[in-house]
């Protein structure tokens, strides 16, 4: 078992740093038609809540890259320290 930990965590690694690549390729969460129309509608009270969840969406995209990226450095640390020496 301790021989197949090493290649599963440099396997996650790598399906981790595609999937955060993958997500930072894509276009980060812009404002919505519902946004527009309540800014030209001079709807204030829609208008704060649409930019709160706007604002919301942006930070969960930066916590999940964060989360990606940090996830597959740890995994990638985790596999190298798991390699095995020279078994004989």
């Amino acid at each position: 078992m301790q021989r197949f930990l090493a290649p599963a965590c440099l396997v996650l690694c790598l399906a981790m740093l595609v999937t955060a690549f993958a997500l930072l390729a894509t276009d980060a969460p812009e404002p919505n038609v519902a946004l527009h129309r309540a800014r030209v509608m001079g709807d204030e009270a829609m208008c704060e809540v649409l930019e709160h969840e706007l604002l919301w969406r942006i930070w969960l995209r930066r916590a999940l890259l964060g989360a990606l990226f940090a996830g597959a450095a740890g995994l990638g640390v985790a596999a190298f320290l798991t390699v095995g020496g020279s078994e004989s």
